[in-house]
């Protein structure tokens, strides 16, 4: 299922992997504090044996945070009502790091953030005399992905990085640096999560009706994402862009900054997202008719410049007139990208 989705479980800017439980709801509630919206940009995949302990944890985590999603070795029954945003692991990848890899790597966005601990006990490919070879299952995830990897920080409470796996951090392709105390959420872990997700995806898209506000990148790999599962997206920053799938261009199209299409679109869109009963004729026609017009050139000025908007779509029909007023058709997945 596509991230762009405001339903279902889907590939989230921020992963954490942990294996203990007691881990888990320190980070969440530091992250929480700092940033409550970063819950909607997260996926916690923890590897914690399954039992009732975990099953109260994900529960409790699931209430606390309700955009958050959770894949963990579930009990039967576990989260029922909240199946949209939980995720049951195969058993199978504990043994497996090939399935790990890949498994964690589909919960990722492109140019997202993993953060993982180093010390995963519950995996049994990873010898115990050797628990930070962790890092190796980060450098394979990175390297799944062709365009726009992720980038890897790593959690720890043990002293003395460079003296232990130093020398693997960068032979993975990483530094002592990329490894943050556990022990320092606030001071340190969240300052980071929250300077990088800001910066890598800095944008929202916010759906019609979905209450749900999705983090996007400044990438051609998100663009193309929205515009292929939206029908009418405004991309609205110091120009304004229409795209999506009912646009006959190929891409998203740049309207003047300022011009009176421009100001239409982003009426019809804020329209959707309201509610409302649409755009009233006479309002446009006030805004793009000549100063002075009469009624009658009003009305014909904002049925041509109509006429303009829909020949931008593959189906004109999709802006509709009716009563006095003109608004998207009812079944149109509307969306607005704005500054995060």
């Amino acid at each position: 299922m596509l991230w762009t989705t405001p339903s279902g479980f889907g590939r989230r800017p921020l992963v954490v992997v942990e294996d203990h439980l007691q881990h888990v709801s320190e980070l969440l509630a530091s992250l929480a504090e700092g940033d409550p919206s970063i819950a909607a940009s997260t996926t916690v995949l923890c590897l914690d044996r399954a039992g009732p302990d975990t099953t109260h944890a994900v529960t409790r985590w699931l209430d606390a945070h309700p955009a958050l999603q959770v894949a963990a070795r579930l009990e039967p029954g576990t989260g029922e009502g909240r199946r949209s945003r939980l995720a049951t692991l195969d058993p199978t990848l504990f043994g497996d790091a090939n399935r790990f890899c890949r498994t964690l790597a589909g919960l990722l966005r492109p140019g997202g953030l993993l953060l993982q601990d180093i010390q995963l006990s519950t995996l049994g490919f990873i010898p115990p005399e050797r628990w930070w070879e962790s890092i190796v299952l980060a450098s394979t995830v990175r390297g799944m992905f062709a365009e726009n990897p992720p980038t890897c920080r790593f959690l720890s409470n043990k002293r003395g990085y460079e003296a232990t796996f130093g020398r693997d951090l960068v032979d993975s392709g990483f530094h002592p640096r990329d490894v943050m105390d556990k022990r320092e959420l606030r001071e340190t872990v969240v300052p980071v999560v929250r300077s990088y997700l800001a910066r890598a995806f800095p944008l929202k898209l916010e759906l019609a009706g979905a209450g749900v506000d999705v983090a996007v990148a400044k990438t051609d790999e998100d663009r193309r994402e929205v515009e292929g599962e939206v029908d009418l997206v405004a991309w609205c920053g110091a120009s304004v862009e229409i795209g999506g799938r009912l646009v006959a261009a190929e891409r998203s199209v740049s309207l003047k900054p300022g011009s009176q299409e421009a100001a239409t679109w982003l009426e019809l869109v804020a329209d959707r997202f309201r509610g409302g009963a649409g755009v009233e004729v006479l309002e446009v026609g006030r805004r793009v008719a000549p100063e002075g017009a009469g009624r009658a050139e009003i009305t014909n000025q904002a049925a041509r410049h109509i006429h303009g908007l829909r020949a931008r779509l593959r189906d004109g029909a999709a802006i509709l007139t009716a009563h006095h007023a003109y608004r998207l058709a009812d079944g149109l997945v509307v969306g607005r990208v704005t500054p995060r």
